[in-house]
């Protein structure tokens, strides 16, 4: 499939900056979304601990958001009317990052989707595991392993 990846940036930063506030207040930017997935660029300074490195819950805030727009875009994508939480999440820190970083999410394969589409029809709810890393000086340096459950909106 195709997708204008143009405006779903747009529609991403908006969503991540402006209806997620903490997403402006961390510099968050969109590096890259395409085939292969989603980069969130963000810089050191909003970010930096009392030690001059990254600070353990921007990283944990930043790898959340990467891993949470992906399934969000898939909703969007399909015209499912759900919200999408965070139920549950590891995170791995590796190495201290002492400059800007990446926060980068794959997207599951179309199998992993369909079968996530079918049980929010069936159920009105569906789960995702996404597993994003950060990236700084081209290392991973933070991981994340996390459950992104979907639940079908009510009319009431």
């Amino acid at each position: 499939m195709d997708f204008d990846y143009d405006e779903e940036i747009s529609w991403l930063l908006d969503t991540l900056t402006r209806q997620i506030p903490l997403g402006a207040a961390m510099g968050l930017s969109i590096e890259r979304l395409d085939d292969h997935g989603l980069v969130l660029d963000l810089p050191l300074a909003p970010n930096v601990n009392d030690k001059g490195t990254a600070f353990g819950g921007a990283l944990s805030s930043a790898l959340i958001l990467a891993g949470w727009s992906l399934p969000r875009l898939i909703l969007r994508r399909e015209g499912r009317a759900a919200d999408l939480v965070i139920g549950r999440c590891e995170l791995r820190f590796l190495s201290p990052i002492d400059e800007g970083f990446k926060a980068v999410a794959h997207w599951p394969d179309r199998a992993q989707i369909d079968a996530f589409l079918t049980r929010l029809d069936e159920r009105g709810k569906a789960a995702f595991v996404m597993s994003p890393e950060v990236l700084a000086d081209g290392k991973v340096a933070a991981s994340l392993s996390a459950r992104y459950a979907a639940l079908v909106k009510s009319d009431v």
